[in-house]
């Protein structure tokens, strides 16, 4: 806790940095991340805009994340044909990511971040290939081959599930009246 508070790495951070990958995996499904979503995209030259325009492209992106009825989607970009999902550990650091990314690919992107339980992830892993923990920060981890690992297991137990299920005879089961 003081560590991070000094602006070491926090808890998750420390765990995601260790060999033994069990204690991280652990950690992350009781911690709160962020994670980023982009409402739509601007493609828009900041050098180019007027104060009006960036009014209105902060406007439509006020409305567009306060609607709840398109879910989801999570930010990911792309680097070498690999489909990256930066995810954080504070406020602060998708922040930094936000200003960091920005600056390099010099566009205005209408970002937006959601706070979710870390036992979330399971349920947005088809969107990514590369998973990085506080992604371009100094606290950056790549924890790609963790959460593959836990997203194979979580495959495994479901198909196991539904082969039990589909093969369960029933025959023998009291009729529901």
């Amino acid at each position: 806790m003081l560590s991070s508070f000094f602006g070491g790495p926090d808890r998750l951070t420390k765990l995601a940095n260790n060999s033994d990958q069990s204690g991280f995996l652990r950690e992350l499904a009781s911690t709160d991340i962020f994670v980023l979503s982009v409402p739509f995209d601007t493609n828009v030259d900041p050098e180019s805009l007027t104060e009006d325009q960036l009014r209105k492209i902060i406007e439509d992106s006020v409305k567009e994340l306060a609607r709840n009825d398109q879910g989801f989607k999570p930010f990911t970009y792309k680097t070498s044909d690999v489909r990256t999902l930066p995810f954080f550990t504070t406020q602060k650091l998708a922040t930094k990511f936000m200003q960091s990314y920005v600056n390099r690919v010099r566009r205005i992107i209408p970002f937006g971040s959601l706070r979710l339980q870390g036992d979330a992830i399971p349920s947005i892993m088809d969107v990514a290939d590369r998973w990085l923990l506080n992604a371009e920060t100094k606290h950056e981890v790549d924890v790609t081959s963790s959460l593959q690992a836990l997203f194979r297991a979580l495959r495994n137990l479901n198909s196991g599930l539904v082969a039990f299920v589909r093969t369960k005879d029933y025959s023998d089961a009291p009729e529901s009246r």
